[in-house]
C-alpha cells in the first residue's frame, strides 16, 4: 500500500469516531482519561489513543458547534498530563489547546491556565497566548472579575507591555501553519507521530523511514529516525541507524562521539546483544577523557551506568563478575554519584549476582552520595529519613 493510501486508511477511524462523538455525547466517556497501571509500573491512559483520534480528526474538520467537545478533550488531556506524564510535553496537548483557542472565548482562559500549570515543562511549552485569543482587554476583564486564587499572578502575566493583540494574531497564524486544516499539508514526520499515537506501529515506521529517506543523512536526521524506531520497538533497525550516526560523527570533540556510542550500546543492550554492547562500550572507553572530575564527568557516569546495566545479560556468572569488578573500578573517582542513576544500576547488578559485599558497598556509597547531594543543593534531610535514590 502506498503512503497516500496508508494516510487515507489511517484517517478513516478517527473521522468515524468524531462523527459518533458529534452525534452522541454519551460516547465522550470513552474519550475521558482512564488510568491504567502498566506492567512496567508507570500509569498509562487507556483512552489516550481514542481521544487523540477524535482530536486529530477535529484538526481537519473544524466547526463552531464542536467547542464543547474541544473543551472536554482539552480537560482530559490536561488530566492525562497531570496524572501520567512526569515530564515533557507533546503536540497532542498543544493541538487540543490551539483548537479551543481558535474559538476566541475569554472564559476558556481558565482551561488554558490549567494546562499551562501542569508541570515545569508545560509552564514553558504551553504558550501564554492560548489565554489571550479573545483579546487582551477581554482576557484582563475576565480575570479581574474573578476570584480565582491565581488572579494576581495571571493578571501580572497577561498585562505585560510585551504582549499585544498583534503578537497574539501572529502566534495564531504560526499555530495554524503548525496544525494545518488540510491533511495534505502535513509532513511525513507529523504523519509518523500521529500514527504512533494511534498505535499504528508499522505505518508509523513507514512514514518516518520515508521522511528520513528524503532528508540529508545528518546527525539530526539519524537521531530522529533511530529514536522513533526505538520508541516503536524496532530496536534492531534503530541499532543500524545509530551505527550510521556513529560512523559520521564529528571526531573534533570526543564527548559527542562517546555520547553516540553510549546510545548505540543502550540500544544493543535492549536487544540482549551482550557481545555487541561490550564491544561498543570498550570503543567508548577508549575515547573517554582521562579527567573524571572535569566537564565530561556526566559522560563517565553514563558510561559506567551502562557497564553495570550490562551485567544481567552477561553469558555466564564468571563474565558477569569480571564486568562488575571492572565497572566498580571505573566508578572510582567519578564525582556526584547521586546523579544519573549510576548507583541504582550498580545495586541492581550486585543484586542480580547475589554479591552481598558489593551490594553493601554500593548501598553505603548511595547513602554517602545522598548526603553529598543534600549538602550541595542546600537541602538537609531529617536524620530519620531513609537513603535517597540516585
Amino acid at each position: 500500500m502506498s503512503t497516500a493510501e496508508e494516510q487515507d486508511r489511517l484517517l478513516r477511524r478517527p473521522r468515524s469516531a468524531l462523527e459518533r462523538a458529534r452525534q452522541d455525547s454519551t460516547m465522550w466517556a470513552d474519550l475521558a482519561y482512564c488510568a491504567q497501571v502498566t506492567d512496567e509500573g508507570p500509569v498509562a491512559d487507556r483512552n489516550r489513543a481514542a481521544r487523540f483520534a477524535v482530536l486529530w480528526a477535529l484538526q481537519y474538520d473544524r466547526r463552531p458547534q464542536d467547542l464543547p467537545l474541544l473543551r472536554f478533550l482539552l480537560q482530559q488531556q490536561t488530566t492525562y498530563y497531570r496524572e501520567a506524564v512526569p515530564w515533557g510535553m507533546a503536540p497532542d496537548l498543544t493541538l487540543a489547546g490551539f483548537l479551543v483557542a481558535e474559538h476566541r472565548q475569554a472564559e476558556d482562559l481558565w482551561l488554558h491556565w490549567d494546562a499551562k500549570n501542569i508541570s515545569f515543562d508545560t509552564a514553558l511549552g504551553y504558550h501564554l497566548y492560548h489565554l489571550l485569543t479573545a483579546g487582551i482587554a477581554a482576557a484582563t476583564e475576565t480575570v479581574r472579575a474573578s476570584s480565582h486564587p491565581d488572579r494576581a499572578r495571571i493578571l501580572g502575566d497577561i498585562t505585560s507591555p510585551r504582549h499585544t493583540d498583534a503578537a497574539v494574531e501572529e502566534w495564531l497564524d504560526r499555530q495554524g501553519t503548525r496544525f494545518p486544516s488540510d491533511p495534505a499539508d502535513e509532513g511525513l514526520k507529523s504523519w509518523a507521530h500521529h500514527a504512533a499515537r494511534l498505535g499504528e506501529r508499522e505505518v508509523s515506521r513507514l512514514f518516518m523511514t520515508e521522511w528520513a529517506a528524503g532528508e540529508p543523512r545528518t546527525g539530526d536526521t539519524l537521531n530522529t529516525l533511530q529514536f522513533h524506531l526505538a520508541q516503536l520497538g524496532y530496536l534492531a533497525e534503530a541499532v543500524e541507524v545509530q551505527k550510521e550516526a556513529v560512523a559520521i560523527s564529528d571526531s573534533s570533540w570526543s564527548g559527542a562521539r562517546v555520547s553516540k556510542l553510549l546510545t548505540l550500546a543502550r540500544l544493543q543492550r535492549r536487544t540482549d546483544d551482550y557481545t555487541g554492547t561490550r564491544q561498543t562500550l570498550q570503543e567508548a572507553q577508549r575515547s573517554l577523557p582521562p579527567d573524571k572530575q572535569g566537564f565530561d564527568q556526566g559522560i563517565w557516569r553514563h558510561f559506567v551506568k551502562e557497564c553495570f546495566l550490562l551485567v544481567p545479560i552477561a553469558p555466564d556468572d564468571s563474565t558477569a563478575h569480571r564486568l562488575l569488578a571492572a565497572s566498580e573500578q571505573d566508578l572510582h573517582g567519578i564525582p556526584r554519584l547521586w546523579m544519573d542513576g549510576v548507583l541504582d544500576a550498580a545495586i541492581a547488578a550486585a543484586e542480580h549476582l547475589g554479591d552481598q559485599p558489593a551490594l553493601h558497598r554500593y548501598r553505603a556509597q548511595q547513602q554517602a552520595a545522598a548526603r553529598e547531594r543534600d549538602q550541595e543543593l542546600g537541602q538537609p534531610r531529617h536524620p530519620s529519613s531513609g537513603p535517597a535514590t540516585s
